[in-house]
């Protein structure tokens, strides 16, 4: 190991989205298409009403790392808003009032949309019908979810099920790009020990599939993937940041991750265990990388950057400023 390297860090942790993998054209296409199907299936003719502004807004909460969320909280709130009104609002009027609703939500994620829907409507019937949360087999609108990103052949392989509502579609996680380098996780992999591990919102499926060129390089033993475990452990609870140190029995990390729940997981991760984790905020692949830099850098990250490519010299950086006396 790179002994300058081994002397601050004893592993490094990955999220997937946003950092290793950019999803604009996957999952947040898989948001935007789910919300188009449910809204047509319910008489709502609007199509492209989902913008990478208003999910990023969502992803900024602190309580919406997961995807199926998002999709569930904007098409909760325009159904409950057209049915309201009993007319087809204008989609001026639907994407204004969607930002509403996305800057009210909180690191409690559908919870805090419910609540700030509650106030203004009745949700019991419309969140009965789109059944969420539940298991794919229950929920409707997380059964669109998945068969459109994963496709029918992957959608079956993960869930055991054959697809209902999006029989003959692409899967959009096609779209997934790679957003690392190989030669990056060479090094990374040779200087940490081996000791590299994924905390992802992500199906080991799903990782695998769109990471199959690195994940060599990744300890599987110490790597979480959240959609496999129960829901109650989702980012930003610690639970994954904790299960991966204590794999690796590392005393301290460093993990890469994108969003506000990543910096959440990951600083309850270290008040809960007492072990140092500095937090790089990857940037470059977000809808707005600018805003999300200076985000992530207000929020306190310990460093910015805007691919995991630049990780092994900013970690060699931050070992030279620790010695600068």
């Amino acid at each position: 190991m790179n002994l300058a390297l081994s002397s601050m860090f004893d592993c490094a942790l990955f999220d997937i989205d946003g950092v290793l993998v950019d999803i604009r054209r996957s999952y947040n296409e898989a948001i935007k298409k789910t919300v188009d199907f449910v809204l047509a299936r319910s008489g709502i003719k609007v199509r492209n009403l989902v913008s990478d502004k208003l999910i990023l807004k969502f992803r900024q909460s602190g309580g919406f790392n997961n995807d199926t969320d998002t999709s569930y909280a904007i098409a909760l709130a325009i159904l409950l808003a057209s049915n309201q009104q009993k007319k087809i609002i204008t989609v001026s009027g639907m994407r204004s009032f969607l930002l509403e609703v996305a800057r009210n939500a909180n690191e409690t994620g559908i919870e805090s949309v419910e609540g700030f829907l509650a106030r203004k409507y009745d949700i019991s019937k419309t969140k009965e019908m789109l059944a969420y949360p539940a298991s794919i087999k229950d929920s409707y609108i997380g059964r669109v979810f998945d068969e459109l990103f994963y496709g029918p052949k992957l959608f079956k392989k993960q869930n055991g099920l054959v697809p209902k509502y999006c029989i003959n579609t692409r899967p959009l996680i096609d779209n997934d790009k790679l957003a690392v380098n190989k030669k990056t996780m060479k090094v990374l992999h040779e200087k940490f020990d081996g000791r590299l591990a994924i905390v992802s919102g992500r199906s080991r499926l799903a990782a695998e599939y769109s990471l199959d060129s690195v994940m060599q390089y990744f300890d599987i033993d110490a790597c979480v993937f959240l959609e496999d475990e129960k829901r109650e452990y989702a980012k930003p609870n610690p639970y994954a940041a904790k299960k991966a140190m204590k794999a690796m029995n590392a005393r301290n990390a460093v993990y890469c991750g994108d969003s506000a729940e990543d910096m959440l997981m990951a600083r309850r991760a270290q008040k809960e265990t007492g072990l140092p984790i500095a937090f790089i905020g990857i940037y470059g692949y977000s809808p707005e990388p600018a805003k999300t830099r200076a985000l992530l850098k207000e929020e306190g990250a310990e460093a910015v950057a805007k691919s995991v490519d630049l990780l092994p010299k900013l970690l060699i950086n931050k070992v030279k400023e620790a010695r600068t006396p």
